[in-house]
C-alpha cells in the first residue's frame, strides 16, 4: 500500500459474549484504593453483583487484572479480591444466563496470596447456585495448603460439606492458574461436578479425564443454574485470592476457548477494500460471513471465509470487497453447530483527510500535520499493543520514537470523534 492509503485500524480484544455466554470481566474502570471498592458498590458493580450474605469484609475491586497466556478473557478490565477473616465477611453473587440441561462450564482465573492453613468444610471460596434456593451453592471450590511451602490445593465438592477432593498437585502462590468448573445435569440420574486446573495452555478440546471428580453426588441437584458467587466466610485462618475473567457457557468452546478475535482492519485504496483480521484461539468455528453496510444500521452478505476449525494458535485471514468507497463492516463468526455471534463494527473513508505523516520511514522522531486537530496520538505494534500514546491539542504534533523498535507499527490520529491509522516504518 502507498501513503495514499487510508487505513482504519480498530483493535479488539475479544468478540463479545454469544446468546449461551455470560462474561465478567470486572471493566468497571480505576479503583480509588479505598475501602468504597467493593464490588457491591453501586458506581462499582453494584448493578451487577448483589451481597447475599455478610454485611463486613467486603469483596473488593481491584483496577488491575489477571493474565493468561491464550484465555479469552485475560487481561481484560480489573479484578476481585477477596479474604477471609475471623467474622462473617461479604459473600456476594451475580446472575448468569440460566441453565436447566446439559453441561455448564465456568471459568475463571485465580491467583492465591494466601492458602489458609491445611483447609476445612468451610474454605470454600467459590461456587455456583440457584438464585431461587440461596442454600443451593453447587461446585464448590476449596483452598488449603500445598505439600510444598508456599503452594496450595485446589478442591472441590458437588456441594456438601464433606467428602473434599483436592488436587495432587501443588500451585504456587502468587502465581495465575486456570479453573474450569464442569457442572453436569443428569435427567436420570444425579447431577454431577467436575474441575480441570491449568498451569499453562487450554486444551482445545475438554480432557476425557477432569483434575478433580465431586464424591458427594447424593447432594440435591440444581433445579436452574442462574449464578455464580464469591464467599469469604471463615476457615480459623486466613485465605487471600483474587479472582477474574469469570466465563459461563454450555460449551467448552464459550467457556475456557471460544473463538478470540484479537484484530480487525479495513484498507481502502483507489480501487477496493482490503479487509484483515486475525484470532488466537478457535473452537467449533465453522468461518466468518463478511457484512457491508453503507450507513452502519443496514448490512448486506458480501462474501464468507471458512474457519480453521479448532485452534489454539494466531490464525490471519483476510477478504477482498472490490469497493473503494466509504462503508461499514462486521464480521459474523458462525459456529460448525449454527452458534453465531458479531463483531463490532469499523468504518472506512475514502477522502482526502488532510494527514500528513513525515518522514516515513522514521528514525527518531516523526511529524503528523492535519488540517483538524490532533487530540491524541496512539503507535500500536503488529499484535495492536500501545508502544506510544500522547495527549495533543493541535494540527501539529512531533512524536519521539527514539524507544520503539525497528520495525512496522500504526499511528492512530485521533480528531475529536474520527479515528484514523496509517502504516508507519521505524528503520535507522
Amino acid at each position: 500500500m502507498k501513503s495514499k492509503l487510508l487505513q482504519l485500524l480498530f483493535l479488539l480484544l475479544a468478540i463479545n459474549a454469544s446468546a449461551q455466554t455470560t462474561i465478567e470481566n470486572y471493566s468497571y474502570g480505576v479503583a480509588s484504593g479505598t475501602s468504597s471498592d467493593s464490588i457491591t458498590n453501586p458506581s462499582i458493580g453494584g448493578s451487577i453483583w448483589r451481597r447475599h450474605s455478610g454485611t463486613t469484609g467486603q469483596v473488593k475491586y481491584l483496577g488491575t487484572s489477571l493474565s493468561y497466556a491464550g484465555y479469552a478473557s485475560s487481561g481484560v478490565g480489573g479484578s476481585a479480591n477477596f479474604t477471609f477473616a475471623t467474622g462473617f465477611s461479604q459473600d456476594i453473587n451475580r446472575s448468569t444466563i440460566a441453565y436447566n440441561s446439559g453441561s455448564v462450564y465456568t471459568s475463571f482465573l485465580l491467583n492465591m496470596a494466601a492458602s489458609g492453613g491445611v483447609g476445612s468444610n468451610d474454605s470454600y471460596f467459590f461456587h455456583v447456585m440457584d438464585t431461587s434456593a440461596m442454600t443451593s451453592f453447587r461446585c464448590r471450590v476449596y483452598i488449603k495448603d500445598g505439600t510444598a511451602t508456599n503452594t496450595f490445593k485446589v478442591g472441590l465438592t458437588k456441594g456438601s460439606n464433606t467428602g473434599i477432593t483436592y488436587t495432587t498437585a501443588d500451585y504456587p502462590l502468587n502465581s495465575t492458574v486456570l479453573v474450569v468448573l464442569k457442572y453436569k445435569f443428569d435427567p436420570v440420574n444425579s447431577d454431577s461436578a467436575f474441575a480441570y486446573v491449568f498451569t499453562s495452555g487450554i486444551p482445545t478440546t475438554e480432557p476425557s479425564v477432569p483434575n478433580l471428580v465431586a464424591t458427594d453426588i447424593s447432594t440435591g441437584d440444581l433445579a436452574t443454574f442462574n449464578a455464580v458467587a464469591i464467599r469469604q466466610h471463615p476457615t480459623g485462618s486466613t485465605i487471600t485470592g483474587t479472582i477474574d475473567g469469570i466465563r459461563v457457557s454450555n460449551s467448552w468452546g464459550g467457556g475456557p476457548l471460544p473463538v478470540k478475535l484479537t484484530s480487525f482492519e479495513a484498507n481502502v485504496n483507489d480501487e477496493l477494500t482490503i479487509i484483515n483480521w486475525s484470532t488466537s484461539s478457535e473452537n467449533n468455528n465453522k468461518g466468518f460471513e463478511i457484512e457491508r453496510s453503507v450507513d452502519g444500521k443496514n448490512f448486506e452478505l458480501i462474501g464468507f471465509v471458512k474457519g480453521v476449525g479448532n485452534s489454539n494458535r494466531i490464525n490471519q485471514y483476510s477478504f477482498i470487497d472490490k469497493n473503494n468507497e466509504s462503508a461499514f463492516y462486521r464480521l459474523k463468526q458462525i459456529d460448525f453447530d449454527g452458534q453465531f455471534e458479531y463483531s463490532n463494527i469499523i468504518s472506512t473513508k475514502n477522502d482526502n483527510t488532510g494527514i500528513e505523516i513525515a518522514p516515513n520511514p522514521f528514525k527518531d522522531e516523526v511529524m503528523i500535520t492535519d488540517n483538524k486537530t490532533i487530540t491524541k496520538t496512539e503507535i500500536v505494534d503488529l499484535t495492536g499493543k500501545v508502544v506510544l500514546s500522547t495527549e495533543q491539542n493541535s494540527n501539529k504534533v512531533m512524536v519521539n520514537t527514539s524507544g520503539l523498535k525497528n520495525g512496522v507499527y500504526y499511528i492512530k490520529i485521533y480528531n475529536n470523534a474520527e479515528v484514523y491509522s496509517k502504516k508507519i516504518i521505524k528503520s535507522n
